[in-house]
């Protein structure tokens, strides 16, 4: 199929991408001119692994293409995904202005004299309500009627995006018009047991799914930390807590990991969207805020520790991982940043390493006269007087005990229960990690 993906951004670039290497026959388009031309030289703006090889081979085989030229992109499509941004305004609520500029310039774009069914997907998160919105403001410019809105949310997490398309736990498709069914079950066809993971629902059930699905993994880590805290006070382990609870299927241990918090650019914005949908239904929500503020708290909880552990005023740190999560250069949110700037206004200097965010981070932090950019995880840790482990990279996970004791007061702080504590305390080295019991 001819496929047209209107956004070349995180969700667009994958989509687009694991499409075309699927045999469609994609043009991906974003008016960002200087985007397009590095796409355009198989540059990827964004670390995602597997991604930049599956956007050569399909550039090879001529079955992706960048535009910035609507009329080019959309000539001869048979399906349309909308991949724009929706960001939080100040107030939380979802932007949707790019959403209707790209909805314009869609009109505008195609070619009149196709009058064939095509439907428009919108993989953005957005409010419930949009889809219909948007079928009634492209319908306002008289023409393209033939144009049909359906909803089909991600779910692909930033690290391991390429696996998620391909292997999916499910495809959701909001949409009860036949033709655009019919056709999602041809885009989809080629990915593993599609015909059984496709899931047809009406248009706002798809538009919640993602909200709800976020909102409630969000709301697992929220839990856990609050856990994590008491544990403290009572000596328990959270690690022991988490195989118990994770024991229970009805549970699972997935996203039971006690830490400093989340972040990035799905989980804090889906929170607020999701907050922004209960007001508009006129409904007060009690567990998305209770969510966001344990999250909140959970970071001012962990720098109290720090504080409460060593002299600030008289320390330099080190801090391992600047982005959000591992296995991306995402800082969108990043609780590490957020925990940097805390830092930096108490302590002398704070030395900084990540395998990947470096440069986001340095145009985010440039501000910061006290923070210093490492070469390597261990160039600056002499010079520091505690580490502080802040994204769980794998190159963090058995730091060399020789390097660790460099540090003048030989102290870890584990803001991801990542590091083997047991074998950091077996060497001396006092270990301080979130909801472990140090008995």
């Amino acid at each position: 199929m001819k496929i047209t993906i209107i956004g070349s951004g995180y969700v667009g670039l994958v989509t687009g991408a694991c499409l075309a290497e699927a045999g469609h026959k994609v043009c991906c388009i974003d008016l960002d001119k200087k985007k397009i031309s590095s796409l355009k030289k198989s540059i990827i703006p964004f670390f995602e692994p597997g991604l930049s090889n599956i956007v050569k081979k399909t550039q090879n085989s001529k079955k992706l293409e960048f535009s910035s030229s609507y009329s080019e992109g959309l000539s001869g499509t048979e399906a349309i995904f909308l991949c724009v941004g929706t960001p939080p305004k100040k107030n939380g609520d979802p932007d949707l202005s790019f959403l209707k500029k790209a909805i314009e310039s869609i009109n505008y774009g195609l070619d009149p004299k196709n009058k064939t069914v095509i439907p428009v997907f919108i993989k953005s998160t957005v409010p419930v309500g949009t889809n219909l919105f948007a079928q009634k403001y492209l319908k306002s410019f008289g023409e393209n009627a033939h144009l049909v809105f359906a909803s089909n949310p991600e779910f692909l997490k930033e690290g391991d995006a390429i696996n998620d398309f391909k292997n999916p736990d499910r495809i959701i498709i909001g949409s009860e018009n036949k033709k655009v069914i019919k056709i999602s079950q041809k885009i989809y066809k080629h990915f593993s047991n599609s015909s059984k993971l496709m899931q047809f629902t009406s248009i706002e059930s798809a538009e919640l799914i993602k909200y709800a699905s976020n909102a409630f993994l969000a709301t697992k880590i929220s839990f856990i930390n609050e856990m994590s805290r008491i544990c403290d006070k009572v000596g328990a382990d959270i690690e022991e807590i988490k195989m118990g609870m994770g024991a229970d299927t009805r549970i699972g241990d997935k996203f039971l990991n006690a830490g400093i918090g989340f972040g990035g650019s799905c989980f804090p914005k889906d929170l607020d969207g999701l907050i922004y949908n209960f007001q508009i239904a006129g409904i007060k929500p009690a567990i998305p805020y209770a969510t966001k503020k344990a999250n909140s708290d959970q970071l001012n909880y962990f720098y109290k520790k720090i504080k409460s552990n060593i002299n600030l005023a008289q320390s330099s740190l080190l801090i391992w991982g600047l982005a959000f999560k591992p296995n991306t250069d995402d800082i969108r949110e990043s609780v590490s940043l957020k925990l940097i700037k805390k830092l930096s206004r108490n302590v002398k200097s704070i030395y900084v390493y990540d395998p990947v965010a470096m440069k986001n981070a340095k145009n985010e932090l440039k501000n910061y006269k006290n923070i210093k950019f490492s070469r390597s995880k261990y160039s600056s840790i002499s010079k520091c007087d505690a580490l502080i482990l802040a994204t769980e990279w794998p190159e963090f996970k058995n730091p060399k005990i020789s390097e660790l004791k460099r540090l003048k007061t030989q102290t870890v702080f584990d803001g991801r229960n990542y590091l083997e504590m047991r074998r950091l305390e077996n060497q001396s080295i006092k270990y301080i990690g979130v909801g472990k019991s140090n008995r």
